[in-house]
């Protein structure tokens, strides 16, 4: 009966790593939405279908967490990271989706550039979640934080030359309201990010 309430070594961690590779995945579906000439269509279903699978980790993540007596790291830092990492991927979806409902045709650098800094902030992520297996990583798993805070804060950089342009050269105002909604959902997906690393380095400054 005890070992019913015992988690397998590392299903936790599994569970973390898989929906980070969800992360990856789905940043680089919404950078190939980028490419000219790319089916925006087609890619807003695969990067749905990858968000649903992610939704299936988080859910897996609970249910083992819920019926989990003892567990290897604090319960709420299991609870925060799955939803944050799951946060993430909902704001990449979100942004493909915009994207592909707004009908805004090409893009444009600044979406580029943003989509980008979420491939690399998300292959960040997924490393730093890995690194979280062994104590002797640590430093190595804060060193990834400081990288995805920089991807931040690259994302707040581009977003206000992205709305800077928008406002001074675009004329069109239902293209400025849907180019707007599109950089501001991007921008938060790379605030979720930094949510994960900041979630990451708490979890490490307990275990250490």
């Amino acid at each position: 009966m005890i070992t019913q309430l015992l988690p397998k070594k590392n299903e936790f961690f599994d569970y973390f790593n898989e929906a980070a590779d969800r992360a990856v995945e789905a940043a680089k579906v919404l950078r190939k939405m980028m490419d000219s000439n790319a089916s925006v269509e087609t890619l807003g279903h695969e990067l749905k279908a990858i968000e649903h699978a992610c939704d299936d980790v988080a859910h897996k993540t609970m249910e083992l967490l819920n019926s989990t007596f003892i567990t290897p790291i604090d319960r709420e830092d299991i609870h925060q990271l799955i939803l944050k990492i799951d946060d993430v991927v909902d704001l990449l979806n979100a942004s493909g989706g915009r994207f592909v409902y707004f009908k805004v045709g090409a893009s444009t650098p600044f979406a580029v550039r943003l989509a980008d800094q979420l491939v690399h902030g998300c292959e960040k992520m997924a490393l730093t979640v890995r690194a979280l297996r062994n104590s002797k990583q640590y430093p190595e798993a804060v060193r990834l934080c400081i990288d995805i805070h920089e991807v931040e804060n690259a994302g707040d950089e581009i977003l206000h030359e992205a709305l800077t342009h928008l406002f001074e050269n675009v004329k069109d105002p239902i293209q400025v309201i849907k180019w707007k909604e599109i950089y501001e959902m991007m921008e938060r997906a790379t605030d979720r990010l930094e949510d994960v690393a900041n979630v990451i380095q708490g979890m490490i400054s307990k275990m250490s």
